[in-house]
C-alpha cells in the first residue's frame, strides 16, 4: 500500500524518540522539560481547524440511518443496486469503501483483494478497470436478510463501481455519502477532495478513515470537507473487533498493544481536536452515554457502526439520539417503534383491577 504507513513506521518512530529523550537527558537532564511545551506548540501550530458550523448542522440533521456498503444482505456490498435498496428501504445515508486500481482509477471495494466477493482473483491494485470490467461483483453473493425477499427478484450481474458514478448518483437521489477510505494512498486522497470541489459535496458527504493521517491529510487540503475518524479498541494490534486474530506476535505484538492503548487515550481527548475531525465513528461495541456525553462537550459529533440488532438500533436512535450504519436499513422503521410493539405484546398479560 502506498503512502505513509504507521504499522511500518512506529516502531522506528517509537524508537528514534527514546533515543533523542536519552541524548537530552544525558547531555542536559532540565531539557526534558523543554519536550511538553516544544509539543504543546507544534500542536496548536500544526492542527486543522474544523469546518464550518452551517456545513456540520446541515449534514448532520439529514443523518440518522446510513446503510453500511448499502444493502449488503439485500444486494452485494458496495453495489449499485445495493444502494439503490438502501434508499428505498429507508437509509438517508450510503456508506462505501474506496480504493485505486493499477492504473489509478477510483473505485469502490473493501477489501484489498477480490477474492472474497467477486469471481476474480488478486490485489485490485494489480488489476486495470478495464480488466475489473469483468469482475461480476455478485458472483459470490447470498441473500440473507430477515423476512420474504422474493420481492427484491433475483441478484444480476453487476461491474465494480466507479466512485465517481455513485458520488452522480447520490447527488441526484438526494442522498448522503459517508467515503470509508482504508487505502493511504495520497492520490486516492486526492480524488476524493476533487469530487467534493466538483459536486459541491460540502454539507451532503463526509470522509472517514482508520488512519489519522488520512483524516488529516483531508482536512489540510480541504478545510470545508467534513472528516472523521473511526475507531475500535486493539485496532492496531488485532484484526478482528473479536480481538481473536493477533496482527503480529512476540514483542511486536505487544509494542502495538501498547500503541492501542494510547491510541484510544488521545483519540477520546485529543486526536479528533488536532486533526479538525467532525465526527468519531465509533464500533457498537464500544458505545457507551458516557463517551457520547464527553464528546458532546468536546464539540465532537458521534456515530455507530455496524448496528444489525432492532434493539440495539433502538436504543442508539431513540435513547442516545445517535445515527447508525447498518446491514439491515429496513429493520430501522421497526426499531423506531419498537416500545409500541412491545407494550402492545405485553397489554394482554396484565389484567385491570376490575378483572382482578
Amino acid at each position: 500500500m502506498a503512502g505513509f504507513s504507521l504499522e511500518e513506521s512506529a516502531p522506528k518512530i517509537l524508537g528514534v524518540s527514546v533515543l533523542v529523550v536519552a541524548f537530552i537527558y544525558i547531555i542536559y537532564p532540565p531539557g526534558l522539560l523543554l519536550i511538553p511545551l516544544t509539543i504543546f506548540v507544534f500542536a496548536f501550530a500544526t492542527k486543522n481547524e474544523k469546518t464550518s458550523s452551517k456545513n456540520v448542522d446541515t449534514f448532520f440533521s439529514g443523518f440518522k440511518i446510513g446503510g453500511h456498503r448499502g444493502a449488503p444482505k439485500s444486494f452485494p456490498e458496495n453495489s449499485m443496486a445495493g444502494f439503490a435498496q438502501a434508499k428505498a428501504d429507508g437509509a438517508d445515508l450510503i456508506e462505501f469503501d474506496v480504493a485505486l486500481t493499477k492504473d489509478g482509477k477510483a473505485v469502490l471495494m473493501h477489501d484489498d483483494d477480490l477474492d472474497r466477493t467477486t469471481d476474480l482473483k488478486g490485489p485490485i491494485r494489480d488489476k486495470t478497470r478495464a480488466e475489473l470490467d469483468r469482475c461480476n461483483i455478485s458472483a459470490t453473493f447470498i441473500r440473507t436478510a430477515p423476512g420474504d425477499h422474493s420481492r427484491l427478484g433475483s441478484v444480476s450481474r453487476e461491474r465494480v463501481p466507479d466512485m465517481e458514478d455513485v458520488v452522480r448518483w447520490a447527488v441526484e437521489n438526494n442522498t448522503r455519502m459517508l467515503f470509508d477510505v482504508k487505502d493511504s494512498d495520497n492520490e486516492l486522497v486526492d480524488q476524493i477532495a476533487n469530487l467534493f470541489q466538483k459536486y459541491n459535496l460540502y454539507d451532503k458527504a463526509i470522509v472517514c478513515s482508520f488512519f489519522p493521517w488520512v483524516v488529516y491529510r483531508i482536512k489540510k487540503g480541504d478545510q470545508q470537507i467534513l472528516t472523521g475518524l473511526t475507531w475500535r479498541l486493539k485496532f492496531w494490534s488485532y484484526h478482528d473487533i473479536e480481538n481473536l486474530r493477533p496482527r503480529y506476535s512476540g514483542p511486536k505484538q505487544l509494542l502495538f498493544a501498547a500503541i492501542d492503548v494510547l491510541h484510544v487515550w488521545l483519540l477520546k481527548r485529543v486526536t479528533p481536536w488536532y486533526l479538525g475531525a467532525d465526527l468519531l465513528l465509533t464500533n457498537n461495541l464500544d458505545i457507551s452515554q458516557t463517551l457520547i456525553l464527553d464528546q458532546k462537550r468536546r464539540g465532537m459529533r458521534v456515530a455507530v457502526w455496524t448496528v444489525n440488532d432492532m434493539a440495539e438500533m433502538h436504543w442508539m436512535l431513540e435513547t442516545l439520539k445517535v445515527p447508525i450504519l447498518t446491514d439491515y436499513p429496513e429493520l430501522t422503521k421497526q426499531a423506531a417503534h419498537l416500545e409500541e410493539v412491545k407494550k402492545s405484546n405485553y397489554m394482554p398479560m396484565h389484567k385491570s383491577s376490575s378483572d382482578l
